[in-house]
């Protein structure tokens, strides 16, 4: 097994996505046409490998992602503020679609680097950046919009490029 590198610097992530947004809209496209099946399984593979090697909460800029909220998370947050639900929706959240969501940018939990809530953030922050999950070929757009702002997602996303035998220029 190669041992690969693992970019952790969130300049130089920044910095290759810049350079890399053509490559990663035609490499979306180029995934597109392969076994949905195929990329999953690299994917989860893939996953499983980088996750462990990079530490989330020494980066915090899902932070400025406004997770949707459920109604139970509404009130674990309220009570975490000690006020009522609807004085949190008031205070921290906005409605869009049909979800509520929180608003502030970054968010409002977000203390240097790491989130002060991390035991008792919403299941949407839990879940970042969903690069554990089947149908990753149905996500690609989120994907390269979290390629600049999330370690794994671009360290996930240059490997993936090389193990589907994506050709760049």
């Amino acid at each position: 097994m190669i041992n690969y590198y693992i970019e952790k610097n969130l300049v130089t992530i920044k910095r290759f996505a810049a350079i890399h947004e053509d490559e990663n809209y035609r490499f979306r496209a180029f995934l597109k046409r392969q076994n949905s099946a195929k990329v999953d399984a690299t994917v989860l593979r893939l996953n499983k490998e980088i996750t462990p090697k990079i530490d989330c909460t020494l980066c915090g800029n899902c932070c400025n992602l406004q997770p949707v909220l459920a109604e139970e998370e509404i009130e674990t947050l309220a009570k975490l503020e000690n006020i009522t639900s609807e004085e949190y929706m008031e205070k921290y959240c906005a409605e869009k679609f049909g979800d509520i969501y929180l608003y502030a940018k970054p968010c409002h939990y977000l203390a240097k680097t790491g989130c002060s809530i991390y035991g008792n953030r919403p299941e949407e922050c839990r879940a970042f950046p969903c690069t554990d999950k089947k149908g990753f070929t149905s996500r690609l757009l989120e994907m390269i919009n979290r390629y600049e702002v999330c370690p794994i997602v671009y360290n996930l996303m240059e490997r993936l490029k090389d193990e589907m035998g994506f050709r760049r220029r």
